[in-house]
């Protein structure tokens, strides 16, 4: 009977989410965002060992790129990389940068492949994106620093951000599909 009634809640919470427009989406996005970094900079040990934390604004940035570029999206991720910036003694413009990196490769990826929503492209697109963004904050951190940074914490920090992904998927869905390319190639 519980389950019963816990299956009728989360389906009508979809419909609910179903109908809400791109700007209730983008701010539940960019407020899940916000919780996840909160908390992210607070003490992150259990029993003597450190916890990996996602990069969330990546997530947004793939999730909102999915529905095609838009300022709004844009804006946002900017906020977020200098508040990355900040919290991560990096130097500003540098998370702005990969995030918006980010953001366009998905637009350029979904608009391109994914006119249908794939099963199989929102699921490769993401970890091939999230790794691209990895390796430009391995690079920015490496020649920011003058020396080969370590990659174990940026694997575990992507593996997380995945698997974060695929929990928090459907928040950053605008509700939008990636406008069909028109015109010629001649």
């Amino acid at each position: 009977m519980a389950r019963r009634k816990g299956n009728e809640r989360f389906a009508a919470l979809g419909r609910i989410w179903g109908e809400t427009g791109p700007t209730s989406r983008l701010i539940a996005g960019t407020a899940l965002v916000l919780a996840i970094g909160l908390v992210g900079l607070t003490p992150k040990s259990i029993f003597g060992t450190e916890l990996t934390w996602p990069y969330a604004a990546l997530i947004a940035a793939v999730g909102w790129g999915r529905s095609g570029l838009a300022l709004r999206p844009m804006v946002i991720l900017m906020l977020f990389g200098v508040a990355q910036d900040v919290s991560a003694y990096a130097p500003l413009g540098c998370f702005g940068f990969i995030n918006l990196t980010a953001f366009g490769l998905s637009a350029l990826v979904h608009r391109s492949f994914d006119r249908e929503r794939a099963p199989v492209i929102t699921t490769l697109a993401p970890i091939v994106i999230y790794a691209f963004a990895f390796a430009l904050v391995w690079l920015f951190a490496s020649f920011n620093s003058n020396h080969i940074v370590q990659l174990t914490p940026l694997i575990q920090a992507y593996v997380v951000t995945y698997v974060l992904h695929m929990i928090v998927a459907p928040v950053f869905d605008l509700g939008r599909r990636a406008a069909v390319l028109t015109g010629s190639l001649t």
